[in-house]
């Protein structure tokens, strides 16, 4: 009578699917990695985007520093503003001028084109003197558009 061997399995599958589950993960963390890169480089460039828009207010400010007038009319206050590529919201004179302006500016995705959009308070004083000055302090929150009169 023959004695019966055990056969012998071959270690071809196992090893097919060891590598398989290899690649899987080395792909799996190559993605997560380039996902994570990618987050980064898009905060970054909101970032970048987000102070373009404050420096947009700074310039304002001091356009209006510059202009030397003590008691700029809301005409000109909107005229300047659209040469520091901002527009303005809102205009308060009493105690001193304090304007509000919005402005935007574009970063890069991966996929297209964002914007960032945000309000500055710019505080004046001293306008129309030599120590006239400008503070400028971002608005979590963006007042309604003002509706300014068409010149006639």
């Amino acid at each position: 009578m023959a004695t019966r061997q055990p056969a012998q399995r071959s270690w071809a599958p196992a090893v097919l699917v060891a590598v398989l589950a290899l690649v899987f993960g080395g792909v799996t963390v190559a993605i997560e990695v380039g996902s994570r890169r990618s987050a980064a480089d898009s905060h970054a460039k909101e970032a970048g985007a987000e102070a373009d828009v404050t420096r947009a207010a700074q310039a304002y400010g001091a356009a209006v520093v510059a202009a030397g007038d003590p008691a700029p009319t809301d005409e000109r206050l909107a005229a300047v503003a659209e040469g520091a590529r901002v527009e303005v919201r809102e205009v308060h004179r009493t105690p001193g001028l304090v304007v509000t302006v919005y402005g935007t500016a574009p970063f890069g995705t991966l996929f297209g084109v964002g914007s960032v959009a945000a309000c500055h308070r710019v505080s004046f004083h001293d306008l129309g003197t030599a120590t006239a000055g400008s503070v400028v302090e971002r608005l979590v929150d963006c007042p309604p558009p003002v509706a300014w009169p068409s010149p006639s």
